[in-house]
This record gives C-alpha cells, sequence and structure tokens, in this order.
C-alpha cells in the first residue's frame, strides 16, 4: 500500500542559530493498528536526537494536519499536542543557544525536569535598551542609544525613534530585521571587529567610535556580571591618532572654500564651523543675535562643553567670507533670535535638541566624504574643522594664550583666561582673516 506523499513532509519546523528542529511522521515504525508515531527531531552539527510527542496517525491523517482549521476534532487535538511539544523544545533550545550552553544532554535534562530549564535570557536589544535609560543624565542616555543605533544599522536592520501614541513626549527605539532579536552571546570580537571597521568606512570620527564601542563594552560587561554571558569579549579602543594631528592644511581648506560641485552644502557648513573659530555644532545651534553683533560686528556665545568650568565667552569676529555664509544660511538678525534655526529646528527639549544636533553634524560628515574625495584631500569632521582653526593659527605665530580664548580653552596655564573681553574686536578679526591665508607660502613667493 502507497504512502501519501504528505507523510514524508514535516508538519512543523524551525532553527535557533545551527540547531535545526522538525517535527516529522515517522513511517518506520508502523503500529499494529495502522498508524505511525510522530516524532521531534533534533539536528546539530550532524547529530541527530528524537523526542516522541506521543502521537500516532495514519498517514492519511497526517495528510489533514496540514490542512486543519480550528476544531475541537481528536486530529486537532493531536496536532495541538504536537504542536505544544515541539515549542517546548524549540523554547528550550533557544535559551540554551543565548547562554552558549547547548548539548544535547543539557537540552534532554531541560524537557526531562522543567526547573533546570534555563532562564529566558533577554535579547540584546531588550537589555541594551533597558541599560542605557537607566543612566542618570540624559547626555549619557543619549549617547547609549545613538550607538545602539548604529550597531543595529551596520546589522542591515532598519531603525527609527517613534513618539508612543499615548505619551507624546516619550519616545521608543524600533529597530525591525532579521537580526534584531539576535542575543547578547551572538557578540564576539569579529563581529566587534566588524562593526569598528564599518564605521570607519563611514567616516565616524574616533571620539564617535570611541563612545559607541564604549557603550558596547559596558553593556557586554555588565551582562557578563550577572551571568547572563558565560564573559564579555575582550576587545580594545583604539585610541587614534592625537586631535592635535586631525587637520588639514590651508591649502586643502581653500580647496574646501573653492568647490562647486555636488555636496557644496555640506561644504560650507564645515567652513561655517571652521570660521567661528572651530566652533562645535552645538554651540552654533544654539548662537543667537544679540549686543555683540549688532556693535561690534561678533557673534559670541557661553561655550557649553565645560561643565562644572568657569564659564567662558568665545567671541567670533565676522570676517568676508564668514559674511557670505551667514547671508547664505543664517536667519535675519534679530535680536534673541537663533543665527541658524535650520539646525535644531522645532525641537524644545534636551533629547530632541541633542538628536537634531546628531543627525546635523552627520549630514555635514556624510556629504564632506564625497566632496573630500573628488577633492583628493583627506576626510574631515567636525572635530578637524576645530582643529583646522587652532593649527593655522599657530602656523601663523599667534600666541597659544590667544588661541585658547578664541576657542574657549578653560587651563589655568592660559593667562587670558576670563578676560576675553580684553582683547580688542579689532584684534581678533585681523586674527581670523588669516584663516585663508596659506602660512607655508612666503611673500616673496606669491
Amino acid at each position: 500500500m502507497e504512502i501519501n506523499p504528505s507523510a514524508y513532509e514535516p508538519i512543523l519546523k524551525n532553527a535557533s542559530e545551527q540547531v535545526f528542529l522538525r517535527a516529522f511522521l515517522d513511517i518506520r515504525r508502523k503500529k499494529n493498528d495502522g498508524t505511525y508515531p510522530i516524532y521531534v527531531r533534533v539536528t546539530y552539527q550532524g547529530e541527530k536526537w528524537l523526542h516522541a510527542t506521543g502521537v500516532c496517525v495514519s498517514d492519511d491523517d497526517y495528510a489533514k494536519i496540514f490542512t486543519l482549521k480550528n476544531g475541537s476534532s481528536p486530529l486537532h487535538k493531536a496536532k495541538s499536542q504536537v504542536t505544544k511539544a515541539f515549542n517546548k523544545i524549540y523554547d528550550a533550545v533557544v535559551a540554551l543557544n543565548a547562554q552558549k550552553k547547548f548539548t544535547f544532554e543539557n537540552l534532554k535534562k531541560a524537557i526531562a525536569n522543567p526547573e533546570t530549564k534555563p532562564k529566558e535570557t533577554p535579547t540584546l536589544l531588550e537589555y541594551w535598551i533597558e541599560f542605557g535609560e537607566s543612566k542618570k543624565t540624559e547626555k549619557t542616555r543619549l549617547q547609549y542609544s545613538t550607538a545602539l543605533k548604529n550597531f543595529y544599522r551596520f546589522l542591515g536592520c532598519s531603525v527609527a525613534t517613534v513618539t508612543l501614541k499615548k505619551r507624546s513626549k516619550e519616545k521608543t527605539i524600533v529597530v525591525k530585521g532579521k537580526k534584531s532579536k539576535i542575543y547578547p552571546s551572538y557578540v564576539d570580537e569579529t563581529v566587534i571587529m566588524q562593526w569598528e571597521a564599518s564605521m570607519d568606512q563611514a567616516g565616524l570620527s574616533d571620539s564617535t567610535k570611541s563612545i559607541y564601542l564604549r557603550a558596547l563594552r559596558a553593556v557586554m560587561n555588565s551582562l557578563g556580571q550577572r551571568k547572563i554571558i558565560d564573559a564579555a569579549p575582550k576587545f580594545t579602543i583604539k585610541q587614534g591618532s592625537r586631535r592635535k594631528e586631525d587637520y588639514i592644511p590651508v591649502s586643502d581648506i581653500v580647496k574646501i572654500r573653492d568647490y562647486k560641485g555636488p555636496g557644496k552644502k555640506a561644504a560650507d557648513w564645515w567652513l561655517i564651523l571652521y570660521l567661528c573659530n572651530g566652533s562645535n555644532l552645538k554651540d552654533l545651534a544654539y548662537l543667537e543675535w544679540n549686543d555683540d553683533y549688532f556693535y561690534n560686528n561678533e557673534l559670541t556665545y557661553i561655550r557649553g562643553k565645560i561643565a562644572g568650568k568657569v564659564k567662558v565667552t568665545v567671541h567670533i569676529p565676522i570676517t568676508e567670507p564668514l559674511q557670505k555664509l551667514l547671508d547664505k544660511y543664517a536667519s535675519k538678525p534679530v535680536k534673541g533670535k537663533r543665527v541658524f534655526p535650520q539646525i535644531l529646528l522645532k525641537a524644545s527639549n534636551e533629547p530632541d535638541m541633542e538628536s537634531r544636533t546628531h543627525d546635523f553634524n552627520r549630514q555635514i560628515r556624510k556629504g564632506m566624504q564625497g566632496v573630500c574625495a573628488k577633492l583628493g584631500i583627506r576626510p574631515v569632521t567636525a572635530s578637524t574643522a576645530r582643529n583646522s582653526y587652532i593649527t593655522t593659527l599657530t602656523w601663523h605665530g599667534t600666541q597659544d594664550a590667544f588661541i585658547d580664548a578664541m576657542v574657549g580653552h578653560v587651563d589655568s596655564k592660559n593667562v587670558l583666561r576670563g578676560y576675553q573681553g580684553t582683547i580688542s574686536p579689532k584684534k581678533r578679526l585681523k586674527v581670523n582673516n588669516l584663516l585663508f591665508v596659506d602660512p607655508e607660502i612666503d611673500e616673496d613667493d606669491e
């Protein structure tokens, strides 16, 4: 008598990492009543283990299971029993894999004695979000969330920040994709190296890479301390080039100034950072038109990146090149209004403002990758603009104390600390007019 062709197909199948599960009709073990037993077969590294579900059906009834709908017939109950056994084994396999403890022996123990079943392991995404949100400051929480977004985008997932419907001010991260549900054990030294390489390819600065990698390391160390994983992967966070070496010469800056091709907007914004004393984009985001502009033709702000230190006012003299860029990108000068409202747009709280600044910075960095490639110069970031400003003035022989005052450095050795106002606007303007003058070209060569 011919066996129904459907008897050769599994009614349930799944896999967890390299462990494969199938629920199938074992036509080799025909019972006296003409039925066959249904087993769950677990395959791992070429070895197999069978688990009896306790259900026996004929090959024809087995074929009917594939098209069964809701009901309470004996066949429905048989399918339900098989599904329950299959899911129990699958859940145990997933839990063991999450802790890198899968063996057939451990699986048998988990099935035979539910109390020995491994505790449910959170996905890496779940743990990372919870760990990051537990941090005290908004700035630190944002660092963990941006690192998370970058990591899961590297894995090929789509990442979005959405507003919760019931609480419009509260937001959450939504990650979708095949690897959005990976467990902590997925992350090893190889994955981390590949992630770091992707950040290098994207042109991220050393400081940004360091922040992201430190966030992951803290998450993995916490998982190890809580025994959720056996041990956190060990990896070194490279320091990279010293900041003072992260600059480009005036000859390359002039190329960026004169550039007319695709990415011109990014080039202009990079120049704005450079001409504004190498300011951070966050400081420019909050920059407002004030009396210093109307009386001294300068932009000024209290430097924000010096929490717990003496507040320092940064004076930005408006040179002719900067004025042209202000005409192009700045708002109409109105006292108390933001100079560059397009950076923050309508963001009204600290998390949204941080996020907007980060996104705007990323757009500049991404655009400059193409610009620098076309110009044949090395890639630049926002920090390159600051260091290039300092380097240019240094090569022109400007005193260190004066440069520190211009960029808002706070240092006990800076004799001008707290006395920036005593440096005349005329002197500041004279210094910033050197920013497109190449100090490596002798006057006799011109």
